[in-house]
């Protein structure tokens, strides 16, 4: 009985401990789940899931609210609960492989159950932000909270498949942009009313800042054009793929230039220059907004010739802001302000 209640409160424990840091790190993708579970010697039952996953590298940490719905004369055994779950590979585009366990409570009398699963799956994105995937698992109802390495009566286990439907809201990572308010008033970037932190890294150059700074942006233009068709991805930092501000801030961080996580505080960071494109140099941060407002929703990095290199859903291109087909016109529309890191 005192290992029983040390299970159940180590259980519970879980979603307490990883809930906070998962909705504390940048970029949260949410999923929902549905499919029928096939326990041997007991009728079909249907699992839904509904939760969020951090993704870290090929490392996700998901935590979902399960409920379980049984059919027939199992009835009394529907249960609730939540599930904490490690997936190996990328939640929202090919394989992943994936543990879990849960602790969920009986609607008839409240009795709790432990469960544990592992399995498969295989996701494909959709759009940018959305991809569409399949399971399979192997799941495990511990009704005795007995842990998975001792069965006892009464327990279920068997298959269970389901589609799995993984989702971002493009907050500061991702996606588009805007040029003027409703009242016809040009936009401003979201910062400035904000003094500009100051920069360790410009004043360290001293004297001939100017020159240094131009070398310096010119690496960082060619390592962000050294990864020129990466794939997109969602919170993504290296060659593997990108998102845009994940871009921007590889191709400084690389000449050891910190620059935040999140593309509205990335356009927080050196100075203003507005959006005149004569006044552009190489390097430049470009922020936009596809909301037609002052909220940045991505960003890109000035190339010169009035191209930009930036990771949208095709993965990173060069777009113009000069040209009149219709992804320069989208794009320059959309751009909102422009940030000079070095000077």
């Amino acid at each position: 009985m005192r290992f029983r209640r040390l299970t159940v409160l180590s259980l519970a424990s879980i979603g307490f401990v990883a809930l906070p840091p998962v909705l504390r790190a940048q970029g949260p993708r949410f999923d929902a789940a549905y499919g029928p579970w096939f326990p041997r010697g007991d009728s079909v039952a249907q699992v839904f899931h509904a939760g969020i996953i951090q993704q870290v590298g090929l490392l996700g940490v998901g935590f979902s609210l399960v409920h379980v719905a049984d059919d027939g004369s199992v009835a009394g055994r529907t249960l609730t609960g939540g599930e904490v779950t490690l997936r190996l590979g990328h939640s929202d585009h090919g394989l992943y492989a994936l543990a879990g366990s849960g602790l969920g409570f009986r609607h008839a009398g409240g009795n709790p159950d432990a469960f544990w699963t592992a399995g498969a799956g295989y996701a494909l994105r959709l759009f940018s932000s959305v991809a569409l995937g399949v399971e399979g698992r192997y799941r495990w109802e511990d009704t005795q909270i007995a842990g998975f390495w001792n069965r006892t009566a009464g327990d279920r286990a068997g298959i269970q498949t389901q589609i799995r439907l993984t989702f971002g809201i493009p907050g500061g990572r991702s996606g588009g942009v805007s040029s003027s308010r409703g009242d016809g008033t040009p936009p401003r970037p979201a910062d400035t009313e904000l003094p500009p932190p100051p920069d360790p890294y410009t004043t360290a150059l001293g004297g001939g800042a100017n020159e240094e700074a131009a070398r310096v942006t010119a690496s960082v233009v060619e390592t962000a054009l050294a990864v020129m068709g990466a794939p997109y991805q969602w919170g993504g930092t290296d060659a593997n793929g990108f998102d845009c501000s994940g871009l921007v801030q590889y191709a400084y961080g690389q000449h050891g230039i910190v620059l935040p996580r999140v593309s509205r505080d990335q356009m927080r960071m050196g100075k203003s220059v507005g959006t005149a494109l004569a006044a552009l140099r190489p390097g430049d941060v470009l922020g936009f907004s596809v909301e037609r407002s002052s909220r940045i929703t991505h960003v890109g990095l000035y190339v010169g010739n009035g191209e930009f290199i930036h990771s949208s859903s095709s993965g990173v291109k060069l777009s113009n802001l000069e040209a009149t087909d219709g992804d320069s016109r989208w794009w320059r529309e959309r751009w909102v302000g422009t940030r000079r890191i070095i000077e």
